[in-house]
């Protein structure tokens, strides 16, 4: 079991993040950490997964608030088209 920092446990508000299985659940925490994450967190987030890991949930996360995703999608300069969160493909969200 790859275990969780204990810096990132403040954001994993909703579970016991001390039990929680980083390899089991890499969609979660990525989701998470980009959307809540601070620089300590983001830089282990950054050494733990993978860059093509990391590009994948942004564009294909369902949890990860529009403004975190616009953010990261400049960050990656990804087009906003590619994110679900933010191209509408996403059923029953808001366009807002």
């Amino acid at each position: 079991m790859q275990p969780l920092p204990e810096s990132a446990y403040k954001y994993f508000w909703d579970i016991n993040p001390a039990e929680l299985d980083v390899s089991a659940h890499p969609r979660y925490v990525i989701e998470r950490l980009l959307d809540h994450g601070d620089e300590p967190t983001l830089a282990w987030l950054f050494n733990r997964f993978s860059r093509e890991e990391i590009i994948s949930v942004l564009k294909n996360g369902r949890a990860i608030s529009r403004y975190s995703a616009r953010k990261w999608a400049t960050h990656f300069r990804i087009s906003h088209e590619e994110i679900r969160v933010l191209n509408g493909s996403l059923p029953g969200v808001w366009p807002y």
